[in-house]
């Protein structure tokens, strides 16, 4: 089973079975510079899995989503942290986060 949150679930608590991955989508217009990243997550709980750009089309200047990927890996409580910003410009630079915790169950 997959498990989709979305901007509007930052901050959520949610449960989720060992195995089963977590997709996170959030808007994002590369061509700004700010981009989303992951700032840290706990890896003794969750794998990444991937993290895929999907933007509509080519034309320059067209916003899309970034879907970060992760799966529950040990049973116990993980958090998942991501950050909006220009990475060559340094944390003074996030302009949005997103943060998720999860509890892995078996």
């Amino acid at each position: 089973m997959e498990h989709l949150f979305v901007k509007t679930d930052h901050d959520r608590t949610v449960d989720i079975r060992l195995g089963e991955t977590v997709r996170i989508a959030l808007a994002e217009n590369a061509t700004t510079g700010y981009r989303w990243a992951i700032d840290r997550y706990d890896e003794k709980f969750i794998n990444l899995l991937a993290t895929e750009p999907h933007y509509s089309n080519d034309t320059v200047g067209s916003g899309g989503e970034i879907h970060f990927i992760f799966q529950g890996k040990t049973s116990g409580t993980g958090e998942i942290f991501l950050k909006q910003w220009r990475s060559w410009e340094g944390d003074s630079s996030v302009i949005a986060r997103f943060h998720i915790r999860l509890h892995v169950l078996p």
